[in-house]
C-alpha cells in the first residue's frame, strides 16, 4: 500500500452535516463513495502554532478530521483520504492511501 503523508489541499463540499462529499485535488475531481468516517486528531500545539499569543487556535489540541474513500471520476481510481476540517473549502488533506 503506498501512503502519502504530506500537507496539500482539496478544494471541498460538504453535506448539509459537514460531511464531505466531493472534492478536487490536483485538478482531479472525486466523489465520496462510502460512509465518512469523522474522528479526531491530535494537534502538535507546540510545533504547529509558532505565535501562541496571538494564534487563533492556540488553545486547539485536537483538530476535526474526515477519513473518506473516494473515486477519481477520471479514471476511476479509489484511494483513501484524511481530511482535515476547515472554515472554508480548503480543506488540507493529511494522508493518502490506495
Amino acid at each position: 500500500m503506498d501512503t502519502m503523508h504530506r500537507e496539500e489541499v482539496a478544494t471541498v463540499w460538504t453535506t448539509i452535516s459537514g460531511a464531505p462529499e466531493r472534492f478536487i485535488w490536483h485538478r482531479r475531481r472525486f466523489v465520496v463513495c462510502a460512509r465518512p468516517i469523522p474522528w479526531m486528531a491530535r494537534v502538535r500545539w507546540w510545533k504547529d502554532n509558532t505565535d501562541l499569543v496571538g494564534a487563533r487556535n492556540a488553545r486547539m489540541v485536537e483538530r476535526p478530521m474526515w477519513q473518506v474513500q473516494a473515486k477519481a471520476l477520471d479514471d476511476g481510481e479509489m484511494l483513501i483520504f484524511d481530511l482535515a476540517v476547515a472554515d472554508g473549502p480548503h480543506w488540507s488533506i493529511r494522508v493518502v492511501s490506495d
